[in-house]
C-alpha cells in the first residue's frame, strides 16, 4: 500500500511539474517588444531550442519521480545516489549539461549579435550598410568563436568523464608541429590572408585584380584563400600565397578617365565646353545623380599626334559604378558629336594608283576581286 500510494503521489507531482515547465517556457519566451526587437534573430533562435528543453526538462522530472517511486517500493535509490559512484555520475552529468547549456547559449548570442549588426535597419526600416571590412571579419570572428568553443567543450566533456587530456594536449601539439612543417604553403596562406583582411586591403563587393590573370567582384574571403567571380560569370579560386599584388578598383571611390581623341582641325576649347555640357547632363540624370560625385573634370588637351587632339576627361563616382557611368557618357558624347559635326579621327586607307594602263588594269582586277 505504500509503494502504491508513494507511485501515485510521484506521477501526480510528475505530472503538475512538467505541466508547470511547460507554461514557464512559454511564459519566459514572451519576451517584451523591446527586447525583441532589439535582438529579433535571438527572440527567434529561442523557439528552435524550445522543444529540446522540453524534453531534458521532462526527462529530469520523471528520472527523479521514478526514483522516488523505486524508493516506495523498498529500492534504495537514495542510496545509490549518495554513493561514491552515484555522486560522480550525477556530478559529471550535471557538469556537462551545464557546460554544454552556457556554451549553446554563448554561441547563440554571439551568432545573434554578429547577424544583427550586419542586417540592422534604420528608423524608416532601410538597411543600414555595413562597411565591406565589416561584412567580411564578423563572419571570420563568428567562426574562429564557433571552433574555439567546440574544442574547449570537448577537452572539458572529455576531462569529466576521467579522460586525461594532458597527452592529448601534447599529442596534438606535436601532430599540429608535423603539420605545420608539412604544410608551409597552407600556413603561408592563412598568414597572409590575416595581413590582409586586418590591412583592410581587400573586403567582400570589391573589384579588384589580384594578378595572374584573375579579376573581378570578391564574393567570399576565407583564412585561406580569395574567391572572385570575373565578368564572364566564371569562379577563380585563389589561394593567398599566390596573391602577390591587389590593384583593388572600388577603395572608397572610383575614377573613370575619358580619352577622349577629335579630328585636329577641331578647336579645343569648344570640344572641352561640349564634353562639360555633357557631362553636367549624365549627372543630372537621377539614375547616375548618386553615383557621380564629383562635376566632370577635363583635364585638358594631353597629347597632340597625327591621328588627332587627345582630351583627357575624369570623373569620380562610387565604388563600382564607375562602368556604368562611362558608358553612359560615352553614348551622350557620341550623340552630341554628331549633332554638332565634330569629326573623331578613323582608320583608313587610301590606294593611289598611277595614270598608267597598266596601273588601271590592276586596280579595276583588284576592285572586282574584293
Amino acid at each position: 500500500a505504500r509503494g502504491t500510494a508513494v507511485t501515485v503521489l510521484a506521477v501526480v507531482v510528475a505530472r503538475l511539474l512538467v505541466t508547470g515547465l511547460n507554461r514557464a517556457l512559454r511564459r519566459g519566451l514572451r519576451m517584451n517588444r523591446d527586447l525583441a526587437g532589439s535582438l529579433p534573430q535571438l527572440h527567434t533562435r529561442a523557439y528552435h531550442y524550445l522543444p529540446m528543453v522540453q524534453r531534458v526538462g521532462k526527462l529530469i522530472i520523471w528520472l527523479v519521480a521514478l526514483g522516488v517511486a523505486l524508493n516506495g517500493w523498498g529500492v534504495d535509490t537514495l542510496g545509490m545516489v549518495e554513493s561514491s559512484l552515484g555522486q560522480r555520475i550525477v556530478g559529471s552529468v550535471l557538469s556537462i549539461g551545464l557546460l554544454f547549456a552556457g556554451a549553446v547559449v554563448a554561441w547563440e548570442v554571439v551568432s545573434a549579435m554578429i547577424e544583427h549588426f550586419l542586417t540592422t535597419t534604420d528608423r524608416n526600416g532601410a538597411k543600414i550598410e555595413r562597411s565591406a571590412r565589416m561584412r567580411t571579419l564578423l563572419p571570420l570572428l563568428r567562426n574562429a568563436f564557433l571552433i574555439l568553443l567546440v574544442t574547449m567543450v570537448s577537452l572539458i566533456t572529455l576531462s569529466e568523464l576521467g579522460v586525461n587530456i594532458a597527452p592529448l594536449l601534447a599529442g596534438a601539439g606535436v601532430v599540429g608541429l608535423a603539420i605545420g612543417f608539412g604544410s608551409q604553403t597552407l600556413v603561408k596562406d592563412i598568414i597572409t590572408g590575416l595581413f590582409i583582411l586586418f590591412e583592410d586591403t581587400v573586403s567582400v563587393g570589391d573589384v579588384v585584380d589580384v594578378g595572374g590573370g584573375h579579376s573581378g567582384t570578391v564574393e567570399a574571403i576565407s583564412i585561406r584563400s580569395i574567391r572572385l567571380r570575373d565578368g564572364a560569370g566564371a569562379v577563380h579560386s585563389i589561394p593567398f600565397s599566390a596573391v602577390t599584388t591587389v590593384k583593388n578598383m572600388s577603395k572608397d571611390f572610383s575614377v573613370t578617365l575619358f580619352n577622349v581623341v577629335v579630328s585636329n582641325r577641331e578647336d579645343p576649347d569648344r570640344v572641352i565646353a561640349v564634353l562639360k555640357e555633357v557631362g553636367a547632363e549624365v549627372q543630372a540624370q537621377p539614375q547616375f545623380a548618386a553615383d557621380i560625385l564629383t562635376p566632370l573634370e577635363v583635364l585638358g588637351v594631353d597629347k597632340l599626334s597625327d591621328t588627332g587632339v587627345n582630351i583627357l576627361a575624369q570623373f569620380k563616382t562610387r565604388p563600382t559604378r564607375q562602368w556604368g557611368v562611362t558608358r553612359e557618357f560615352n553614348r551622350r558624347m557620341k550623340k552630341r558629336f554628331d549633332e554638332l559635326g565634330i569629326s573623331m579621327p578613323t582608320q583608313s586607307m587610301q590606294l593611289v594608283v598611277g595614270q598608267n594602263q597598266h596601273d588601271r588594269a590592276m586596280a579595276e582586277a583588284l576592285s572586282q576581286g574584293s
